[in-house]
């Protein structure tokens, strides 16, 4: 394979040192000479142990049910019958799906998300086995946090486990995102740098974590409602906090749409089924579907604008 074809990054080598259990991330910032993680490493890293979340929830129940019993009992707090959930970062579906089982209250509608297609796939079979009936509620799709696909003020409770946690450096654009499709509450269960000691805090640095939640969250305009201590964590290097974030007051109010509410990423323009894939009427841009997952990425877009000549109806809807 020539140079030309493998210059995002080479993946043959990120491949070979993931099965000789090198440091992913590490290596792909050394190829693409950044000091930070960018959306492209992470997708690699997590795509290439996608599985493994899924083997050690397997592996440890009563660990991984201590952890999501405690996470659902706080997000009781939080949800409605009528509402819709957001988990992003989802990974593999484990937490979310464990902690769905554990609710006393269920929304209307889950939406969840990862960076890496593999990893959604591995975790939709997770998914249907631990939620059985409630499984229909479920959407997973491919995103970016820092490009969600969703229309403006369409989510009513967004939550995360340890999802923006690589994010070190983008905290305030992806916390940005996740205010603009928040009508309600975010409820993230994130590492805390500032109560870490003081060799967790070289570890998060070391692999580009996010620091300063409280900060950020209050310079975007954002109200942090409750900081709590989740108990049940298995790395004491890399302690769970449950920040509860009220987002800033839209400029307008407006009401979630009555149709679908996925979007071109990172704006309010909706996106149409059609087939195998999404279509946004007013950009002409098309974005596939593998499996029946929708991929809502801006690099894996197509530009199809005489696909407009099938759709019977307004490009302004």
């Amino acid at each position: 394979m020539s140079t030309k074809e493998l210059k995002h990054f080479d993946i043959l080598e990120a491949r070979k040192a993931y099965a000789q259990g090198q440091n992913v991330t590490e290596l792909l910032r050394s190829q693409k000479n950044v000091s930070g993680n960018t959306p492209e490493i992470i997708e690699t890293a997590y795509d290439l142990q996608a599985g493994t979340y899924i083997d050690y929830v397997t592996k440890n129940p009563k660990q991984a049910s201590s952890y999501t019993a405690e996470l659902a009992q706080i997000l009781d707090e939080h949800i409605t019958s009528d509402g819709t959930l957001l988990d992003v970062g989802t990974g593999e579906l484990t937490t979310l799906s464990m902690v769905i089982g554990a609710l006393k209250n269920h929304p209307s509608a889950i939406y969840a998300f990862d960076i890496s297609w593999s990893r959604i796939h591995k975790g939709t079979g997770f998914a249907q086995k631990t939620l059985g009936p409630n499984y229909q509620l479920l959407t997973p799709f491919v995103a970016d946090i820092s490009e969600i696909p969703l229309r403006d003020k369409s989510i009513h409770i967004t939550t995360s486990s340890h999802a923006l946690e690589p994010n070190g450096g983008k905290l305030r654009e992806l916390l940005r995102e996740l205010f603009r499709v928040t009508i309600e509450t975010l409820v993230l269960f994130e590492p805390c740098y500032e109560i870490n000691s003081e060799e967790g805090k070289q570890r998060m640095d070391k692999l580009g974590y996010i620091k300063n939640m409280d900060g950020v969250v209050a310079e975007l305009g954002g109200k942090l409602v409750e900081k709590t201590v989740i108990k049940n964590t298995t790395n004491p290097l890399n302690p769970t906090v449950c920040f509860v974030i009220k987002p800033p007051p839209a400029s307008a109010p407006s009401a979630p749409p009555q149709n679908s509410i996925f979007s071109v990423p990172g704006t309010n323009m909706p996106v149409v089924r059609m087939d195998d894939f999404y279509y946004s009427i007013q950009t002409g841009l098309c974005y596939p579907a593998i499996k029946n997952i929708p991929i809502l990425k801006s690099n894996c877009a197509v530009l199809a604008t005489s696909l407009g000549e099938y759709i019977d109806c307004p490009a302004s809807q």
